[in-house]
C-alpha cells in the first residue's frame, strides 16, 4: 500500500485487513454520523435550510454519500471509475433550481469530509501507534480522492442544471418572483410585464406540489390543471400565475374580488372531483404588492407544517387553518416542551393517544358538548364520554380550571398539525 515513512515497505495484506475493519466499524456507526452531519450542515450552512422537501434530499444525499464513501475508501475502486451517489446529483440539481449557491453545497462537502475523518481518525488512534500510520495516510488520501470527484460530478450537475433551467420560461419566471420577493427594490412594472400579472388588486397565494407517486413528467401538467380548479373555485379575476420552484414545486397567486377567508373544504372538494393528486398551502388574501409577498410567506410556512408534521392530513390547508400553530412554530423545541408539558401522557406518538387527543380537541372545539362531537365523529355520545375521561386522566387535566381549556386546544391543535415534530415517540 506504500512505503513506510520510518523504513520498510508495509504489509499489504495486513493494512488492508485493518482497512476493512475500519469500514465495518464506519458502517454500524453510519447513522449516528449521518445524523449528525445533518444537522450540522443546516446549522453551518443556513442557505441549505430551506423546506422539508429540501431537508429530505439533504439527508438521502447525506445517507448515500457516507456509504459510498466507506465502500470507496475500502476498496480497490480507482478514482476514474468512482461515480457519486444519484442521490448526490438529484440534490445538486434542485439547488440549482432553487436557486441556492454552488458555494453552498460545496460547503457541505467540506464539513461531510471534516466530519468523516474525525470519525475515522478517532477510532484509527484505538490501534496500537505502530499500525496507525499507514492506515492514516490510506485514509486521507482515498477520502481526499473521494470529495475531489464527486464535488467535480455534482459541481457539473448544478452547472448543466442551472443553465437549463435559467434560459426555461419556469427559471426566467422564478428570476423576476425572486426580485419581486426580495429585499430591494424591484422594478415591479418590468415585473408586470415579464409574468403577464398585474400586482394590484387582491392576492392569494398557493404552495403547491404533487403526491410523491407522482411521475416527474407529469408534473407540469398536473399543476397548470390544479391551478385552472383552483382559479374556477375562488372566481380568480384575470390571469393566474404560477412560477416553479423546481421540477416538483410551484407557487401559484390569484387575484380576487374580495379579501373574504377561503374556504379549504370547496377547494378540497374541486380538486378530489377532478382527480388531482396535489397538496395545496394557502396563505390569507392581501391587497397589494405588500399583499402578494404576505400571503406566499404564510403559504409557504403551511407548507412547512404540512409536510413535516403529522400524516393523514388534508390535501389542502388554509394558513387559517394553522393559524395558532404557525404562531408557534419558531421555536420547535419550545413548542414540544409545551405540548409534552400538557398533555404529559396523552403526548405519545401512537394510536391509541391519537385518537384519545383527536377526540379531546374534537369536544373542544365543540364546546365541551358530548352530542356535538359525537355526530361530528359518528360515534356514540358514551363512546365520546368515555375517551374524553381518558384523555383527561392521561393529562391529569380538570376543564372547570380557568386557563386549562385553552391551554388544552393549543397543545392539542400542535399536536394535531405538527404530529411526531412536537410528541414524545412511543416505547415498547
Amino acid at each position: 500500500m506504500g512505503t513506510d515513512p520510518v523504513g520498510g515497505v508495509a504489509d499489504a495484506n495486513e493494512v488492508e485487513g485493518q482497512v476493512t475493519k475500519l469500514a465495518r466499524q464506519l458502517l454500524d456507526r453510519r447513522q449516528g454520523l449521518i445524523d449528525a452531519l445533518f444537522e450540522i450542515t443546516r446549522r453551518e450552512v443556513q442557505a441549505l435550510d430551506h423546506d422539508a422537501r429540501l431537508r429530505a434530499l439533504l439527508e438521502a444525499s447525506i445517507t448515500e454519500n457516507i456509504v459510498s464513501a466507506i465502500n470507496f475508501v475500502s476498496s480497490s475502486t480507482t478514482v476514474e471509475e468512482l461515480e457519486a451517489p444519484t442521490a448526490a446529483h438529484t440534490y445538486a440539481r434542485t439547488l440549482a433550481q432553487r436557486d441556492v449557491p454552488l458555494s453552498a453545497l460545496i460547503r457541505a462537502y467540506r464539513i461531510g469530509h471534516s466530519r468523516f475523518l474525525d470519525l475515522s481518525l478517532g477510532l484509527v488512534g484505538e490501534l496500537p501507534p505502530q499500525d496507525q500510520m499507514h492506515l492514516v495516510l490510506h485514509l486521507v488520501r482515498r477520502s481526499a480522492d473521494y470529495i475531489d470527484k464527486v464535488c467535480d460530478q455534482v459541481g457539473r450537475s448544478y452547472e448543466i442544471e442551472r443553465d437549463r433551467w435559467v434560459s426555461s420560461r419556469g427559471g426566467l419566471r422564478q428570476q423576476a418572483i425572486n426580485e419581486v420577493l426580495g429585499a430591494g427594490t424591484p422594478d415591479i412594472r418590468h415585473a408586470e410585464r415579464t409574468l403577464g400579472y398585474s400586482f394590484t388588486g387582491v392576492h392569494v397565494a398557493v404552495a403547491a406540489w404533487p403526491d410523491e407517486d407522482v411521475a416527474a413528467f407529469d408534473v407540469a401538467q398536473l399543476l397548470d390543471d390544479t391551478a385552472s380548479v383552483v382559479a374556477r373555485v375562488l372566481q380568480a379575476v384575470g390571469t393566474w400565475l404560477l412560477v416553479p420552484n423546481d421540477e416538483r414545486e410551484a407557487r401559484l397567486w390569484f387575484v380576487l374580488r374580495s379579501d373574504e377567508p377561503i374556504d379549504s373544504a370547496r377547494i378540497i372538494a374541486a380538486v378530489s372531483a377532478a382527480g388531482l393528486p396535489v397538496r395545496l398551502a394557502v396563505g390569507d388574501p392581501a391587497a397589494g404588492i405588500d399583499g402578494f409577498r404576505t400571503s406566499i410567506r404564510q403559504a409557504e410556512r403551511v407548507k412547512e407544517i404540512t409536510t413535516a408534521g403529522a400524516s393523514g392530513l388534508p390535501a389542502v390547508v388554509t394558513h387559517r387553518d394553522v393559524l395558532p400553530v404557525a404562531l408557534m412554530t419558531g421555536d420547535t423545541a419550545q413548542l414540544k416542551s409545551f405540548v409534552t408539558t400538557t398533555l404529559v401522557g396523552l403526548a405519545v406518538d401512537d394510536d391509541r393517544c391519537a385518537t384519545l387527543r383527536e377526540t379531546l380537541r374534537t369536544f373542544l372545539d365543540r364546546n365541551r358538548s358530548y352530542s356535538a362531537t359525537a355526530e361530528a365523529m359518528t360515534l356514540h355520545r358514551n363512546s365520546i364520554q368515555y375517551r374524553v375521561q381518558q384523555a383527561l386522566e392521561l393529562c391529569g387535566r380538570d376543564l372547570d380550571v380557568p386557563g386549562t381549556p385553552l391551554e388544552l386546544h393549543t397543545a392539542l391543535a400542535a399536536a394535531h398539525w405538527l404530529g411526531p415534530r412536537v410528541l414524545r415517540p412511543h416505547v415498547g
